[in-house]
């Protein structure tokens, strides 16, 4: 798109690239619209964002993307692999990764080129707020003291799981003087070697074998859960589902969490562990260029139907007794706010089509 060989000129990339308005890219069907977004993430530098519609096409874009914006960081940030308002939260996995990448956001970036890829179902969501995700880091060097209670406390706070032999994302083991941990944006997990209580090395090992692969001169440590368990934490939790759903009686949700336990599920009660919540539009920078997928509107408003039966469903009188949900607007940004947060950045929409579609239209040429 950027020369001669591209459907669009100079001149075009440019508007599409510094346009602070909403542009709808016609004309540019999937996989030519990841070399659209390469040559417009080149030219804009910092750090933009794509919008898949479900995680199919998240992964499919992100393949495409690599190709077209090889040297260009891709950051991912995926939804859930639960249904709303169910009785299972996200996978350990998932959560580490989503995790990883909002802590990655809240340290700010420069104007290196970077694409944050997410889908609808993620981006509608609220997550932690940012000073709770900053804090939340654990960083040592060799040589600095390190009290294994203190480390083993962390890890329950912040939802890692004991293990007897490390291999996810995730997962710690303490064996007198040596504790295995992955982090959840470490390729490797790692195993930190105490001589009393002195950090005396850092070395990732490979999870099959368990044999060592490389030293490291330091290890940052970050949240795997997004509810994160201290005793703070607790008490908002306590204090606000009762003020929410009145008496707990046998909820073994309530029961456990109070003890400083974690359960499945208790990700969906998210607003009871923070005084307020954040969205993923509120760790971006105010310049940041949202791009929306083809049929990305389409998918929202699916997955608000979605979210909106499966509330009904919980909260019918019959079932209420078994599971208290907590309404919508606590845990998804409704239509407003949706389109606030677009209104105030660039924004680009994609469409396969050619026909014009919305006030500003650019017609990308391919067929």
């Amino acid at each position: 798109m950027a020369d001669g060989n591209r459907p669009a000129h100079a001149a075009t990339l440019r508007r599409v690239a510094d346009d602070p308005g909403r542009l709808d890219l016609v004309g540019a069907p999937e996989g030519f619209d990841a070399l659209v977004m390469a040559d417009m993430v080149k030219a804009r530098g910092g750090l933009s964002v794509f919008v898949a519609r479900d995680a199919g096409r998240l992964s499919a874009f992100s393949d495409a993307f690599a190709f077209f914006g090889q040297g260009i960081q891709i950051l991912t940030f995926p939804a859930w692999d639960c249904l709303p308002y169910d009785r299972v939260g996200p996978s350990a996995a998932v959560s580490a990764q989503r995790m990883a990448t909002l802590s990655r956001l809240a340290e700010g970036f420069d104007k290196t080129p970077r694409l944050l890829v997410t889908t609808i179902p993620a981006i509608i969501q609220r997550v932690p707020p940012r000073k709770a995700v900053q804090r939340a880091s654990y960083s040592a060097l060799p040589g600095n003291a390190v009290d294994i209670a203190d480390l083993e406390t962390y890890f329950a706070v912040n939802g890692y799981s004991r293990a007897s032999t490390v291999s996810e994302k995730g997962e710690f083991a303490i064996r007198g003087g040596v504790i295995d941990v992955f982090p959840p944006g470490a390729e490797e997990p790692v195993r930190l070697d105490l001589f009393g209580d002195t950090l005396e090395s850092i070395r990732t090992f490979d999870p099959e074998s368990q044999r060592s692969t490389k030293q490291l001169k330091s290890v940052s440590l970050l949240p795997v859960s997004e509810a994160l368990l201290d005793k703070d934490a607790v008490s908002r939790f306590r204090t606000g589902y009762l003020e929410t759903f009145g008496a707990p009686g046998d909820d073994p949700l309530y029961a456990t969490i109070s003890q400083g336990g974690r359960r499945a599920g208790m990700e969906h009660y998210l607003p009871l562990f923070y005084p307020d919540l954040a969205n993923l539009f509120d760790y971006l920078p105010a310049e940041t260029a949202i791009a929306l997928d083809h049929l990305a509107r389409e998918a929202r408003s699916e997955r608000m139907a979605m979210i909106a039966d499966s509330f009904e469903a919980r909260a019918n009188p019959d079932r209420k007794s078994q599971y208290h949900p907590l309404e919508p607007t606590r845990l998804y940004l409704d239509e407003a706010e949706w389109t606030e947060a677009l209104a105030v950045r660039p924004t680009r929409r994609f469409s396969a089509f050619n026909e014009a579609a919305g006030e500003v239209v650019i017609d990308m040429g391919a067929r």
